[in-house]
């Protein structure tokens, strides 16, 4: 089964418009892979949609629920510096070793200009969604 980490601004495309984003999320939701999550990730997406999107506490709450029920949660044990651009995304590619996983989903430039690490390639849902 292929195993993917979702970038946080996949997740919040995914729940505020349609497209290749939300098409990911639903295919992860219905089993044809696995998403990987860590709890820095879900830290993030909560904090994100809570004070930037101004969205409901109680609909980040039911998200991040589904979320959690529908993915597999890594616990990374090691720190990286891959993503020298923006340090805050190497939470993204540590919970990708962490869980060995396939691809790393992402819309964000500086995580798409790792393009690889350690045989995990980082890809737009787009790419994703065409490999699947």
């Amino acid at each position: 089964m292929i195993r993917a980490v979702l970038d946080t601004n996949i997740f919040i495309s995914a729940l505020f418009w349609r497209g290749a984003p939300h098409e990911v999320l639903q295919a992860g939701f219905s089993g044809k892979f696995t998403p990987l999550v860590s709890a820095e990730i879900i830290w993030e997406l909560e904090e994100r949609l809570k004070n930037k999107f101004h969205f409901p506490d109680s609909d980040t709450d039911e998200f991040l629920e589904v979320l959690t029920l529908n993915s597999y949660i890594v616990e990374p044990s090691i720190q990286l510096e891959v993503v020298r651009a923006d340090p805050t995304d190497n939470k993204i590619v540590e919970c990708a070793v962490a869980g060995r996983a396939h691809f790393i989903v992402s819309g964000d430039h500086h995580l798409l200009d790792v393009r690889e690490h350690g045989g995990i390639k980082v890809v737009t849902a787009r790419t994703f969604l065409s490999l699947l």
